[in-house]
């Protein structure tokens, strides 16, 4: 068939399972059907992976049959090892390949759907170093991803926070009534452990550039309590903070699979006439963790909403997600007092709150940073092997008066609700 290129795949087998999904559609006619190839997202819209979109066209009248996403590891060697790309792709692929599957099963056995907010997909490569994830473009049905550098509104908060509950509720239900099926899920290593312990270079200086960032602008804080405080986090040793908070079992018997990675560019949302959202689906599951759901929520509310939303609706937030997964998970003829109580949840929004303050200062500047100031990773990662003072990598954000306003505003309510 014909192949029109923006950006080619850059290895021949991922053309290869395009030629075949191209096949199972019947539209492999090269007389009358193109492939066409571009870019699936922007710069600084994805860390952990490389985005192509794949479109089949009509020759006659250049309308689109078919489009495709795939999702790819990075393609350079060093950025690769530096980001460990390979430990999040596979835990993607297994969210795919097995924990879907068995979310499907369970549903269709207890003739419910609850949690449908994601995309489907065509294909996966699992081998190394030419994995992949082909998956349906969600834009086909009208989903598009949200301009970050606008402000959620409370419809787009209470629609995440309720796909949440119910990806939450899933797994919560199978490990009580099925707990062979997803045991090993049960007790992983978390990813930001994980690269936290195997001491990257770049990933090491990453945290440090944010940590001096979010320093420089607590400086701006008249209140001397709340300054000391945020002080002592973020000089803290980040590692043990992070263990008390995502390390294996500190949770149990209340943690389950989270998404680990919510933020606004890992979620599309499908709007009204009116322009007012109406359905989600969550993307990008590289990072999925067993947690305290508290850890998705806390990374959700922090990076996505600024300080005047949550002064006006974080409560309510808070109990739109239990209402959620409550009824779902009764829905699954579980019991949310034993798998998840409402004191439980208060519970472990102090113990483990503090999270919100960590992600905020990890991901703020990435939320708030324009595409052109973007930091180029694969320049860092070779800056980074190939130079003799690889310990300490340039990374280099341009603080903005957003990310200021959104940054403080965290400062501010972390310390209010008691989180730290």
């Amino acid at each position: 068939m014909e192949t029109e290129t923006f950006s080619k795949l850059p290895h021949k087998i991922y053309h290869e399972v395009v030629d075949k999904i191209v096949k199972l559609h019947n539209l492999d006619d090269s007389s009358k059907f193109k492939i066409e190839y571009s870019a699936g997202s922007a710069k600084g819209d994805n860390y952990l992976g490389i985005m192509f979109r794949i479109q089949i066209k009509s020759k006659e009248d250049n309308s689109t049959k078919l489009s495709l996403i795939a999702k790819l590891p990075p393609q350079n060697e060093n950025r690769r090892e530096e980001c460990l790309a390979e430990e999040s792709f596979h835990r993607e692929i297994e969210f795919y390949d097995i924990l879907m599957p068995i979310y499907k099963k369970f549903q269709k056995k207890k003739s419910v759907q609850i949690f449908t907010e994601f995309p489907n997909v065509f294909s996966i490569l699992s081998k190394p170093p030419h994995e992949a994830i082909f998956f349906e473009d969600l834009k086909m049905r009208n989903f598009e991803m949200f301009d970050r550098f606008k402000d959620f509104t409370k419809e787009h908060i209470i629609l995440v926070l309720k796909a949440l509950a119910k990806m939450h509720a899933i797994f919560f239900c199978i490990k009580d009534q099925e707990p062979e099926v997803v045991k090993q899920f049960i007790g992983r290593e978390d990813y930001v452990l994980f690269i936290i312990r195997s001491d990257k270079p770049m990933l090491n200086a990453w945290y440090e550039c944010q940590k001096k960032l979010a320093l420089t602008v607590l400086e701006k804080i008249k209140n001397d309590d709340i300054k000391e405080k945020i002080e002592c986090f973020l000089n803290g040793d980040m590692k043990e903070i992070l263990k008390s908070i995502i390390g294996i079992n500190v949770a149990e018997p209340y943690s389950t699979i989270c998404h680990g990675d919510i933020w606004n560019n890992n979620i599309m949302f499908k709007n009204d006439q009116n322009g007012i959202p109406i359905d989600v689906s969550l993307l990008d599951f590289q990072l999925i963790r067993y947690s305290s759901p508290v850890i998705d929520v806390m990374h959700f509310i922090f990076t996505s909403t600024t300080k005047e939303l949550r002064d006006k609706h974080y409560q309510e937030f808070l109990d739109i997600y239990y209402e959620t997964l409550s009824t779902s998970i009764r829905s699954l003829n579980s019991d949310p007092n034993k798998l998840f109580p409402r004191h439980i949840f208060g519970e472990h929004l102090k113990k483990f709150g503090k999270f919100g303050l960590y992600i905020a200062v990890m991901f703020l500047p990435i939320i708030t940073t324009n595409k052109e100031d973007t930091p180029d990773l694969d320049e860092i990662s070779d800056k980074t092997k190939n130079t003799e003072n690889s310990e300490n990598p340039s990374i280099d954000f341009k603080p903005s008066e957003r990310y200021e306003k959104r940054i403080l505003g965290v400062f501010e309510d972390i310390c209010n609700l008691g989180y730290i």
